[in-house]
């Protein structure tokens, strides 16, 4: 009885061996979804990706030997995540940067019938090169507006070819191709990274980077208020607090009338108001009890005097709200923390 023994291809052996290394070479490696991804695309993804990552196609069983030969642990975990059309893409950058840079940065492709747009397509006016024959008669049926102009078919102004949301037929889908429009956007998926000894995923690494910074703004303003009005010093607070402790001393100090040298001019501006309100209230009982001159002091005096005053509450109502509106902000940011 003779025994069959399969010899497997030197070039199988020697594309193992080198994803394995890029594998071991790389602080993180992923895997990202290329289902519909042309040559061409995936060729412009590569170019915008140039120094910072790098993608590396081959057959899944090879992918997955390759993981089962790397010497990272627990990189077999990602062996799970190696189903479908799917590539390895190597990196040092962190998951949550790569994600955010896929997303931004797509390919366009030619529209397939089927499709939906994801926006207007719009057909510019142009000279399409094509002589006068059929041609002409599939773009009026497509409702592009066209003419013969120097033994060439120009399509005579922009078009909206198809609304956003709609379906792309074939004939649209067809002209298109031939026009060189490319109306869809092809962008690779990060569906599995592997880092620091873990295997994350699109729940983990995907997160919106603007909002989580401006939650964390905000919790350092809550956290600043907090330290003020509770008088919990940090090297941060400690000049404000001391800034709103010297405010409240020189309130307590001019309501309850205890004189600092320093204040002499608070005392004296008090006083002086004190005096012509107290002149405007005799006006008001006796018009003849007080001069006409200084009752017409006394009138704007006052008025300078409550002019702050009303700036004072609208200050602090304003206070008031812009400290409702971070303590709602604020509170979101439970959510970051379980």
């Amino acid at each position: 009885m003779s025994v069959y023994e399969k010899t497997i291809p030197q070039w199988k052996i020697d594309a193992v061996t080198k994803l394995a290394k890029a594998i071991d070479d790389s602080e993180m490696i992923g895997l990202v979804n290329v289902e519909g991804v042309g040559a061409k695309q995936l060729q412009g993804i590569r170019d915008s990706l140039r120094g910072s990552a790098n993608i590396r196609m081959a057959r899944n069983t090879l992918m997955i030997r390759a993981l089962e030969e790397s010497k990272k642990k627990g990189i077999d975990q990602l062996k799970d995540f190696v189903s479908g059309p799917v590539a390895f893409i190597f990196s040092n950058q962190d998951p949550f940067a790569l994600s955010k840079f896929l997303s931004e940065n797509r390919a366009a492709a030619p529209a397939k019938g089927g499709q939906t747009a994801p926006k207007d397509i719009i057909v510019p006016e142009m000279n399409t090169g094509v002589a006068p024959g059929p041609f002409i008669s599939e773009l009026a049926g497509l409702k592009i507006p066209s003419r013969v102009k120097g033994g060439v078919i120009h399509i005579t102004e922009d078009t909206v070819a198809v609304q956003a949301g709609q379906v792309i037929s074939n004939a649209m889908a067809q002209m298109l191709t031939r026009l060189g429009i490319e109306p869809m956007e092809l962008q690779l998926k990060l569906i599995a990274a592997y880092t620091d000894g873990d295997v994350l995923t699109p729940k983990t690494f995907e997160v919106d980077l603007e909002a989580l910074f401006k939650e964390f703004i905000a919790g350092h303003q809550y956290a600043m208020n907090l330290s003020i009005n509770t008088g919990i010093p940090t090297v941060e607070t400690a000049p404000l607090i001391i800034a709103k402790a010297n405010m409240e001393a020189k309130s307590l100090t001019l309501k309850i009338g205890f004189f600092v040298p320093e204040m002499l001019n608070e005392f004296l501006a008090k006083a002086n108001s004190e005096a012509f309100a107290l002149a405007s209230a005799a006006a008001e009982k006796d018009p003849d009890a007080i001069p006409s001159e200084l009752l017409s002091h006394a009138k704007a005096a006052t008025a300078a005097a409550v002019a702050p005053q009303k700036e004072e509450v609208t200050a602090a109502k304003e206070e008031a709200e812009e400290e409702e509106e971070e303590d709602e902000s604020v509170a979101g940011m439970g959510s970051l923390f379980g």
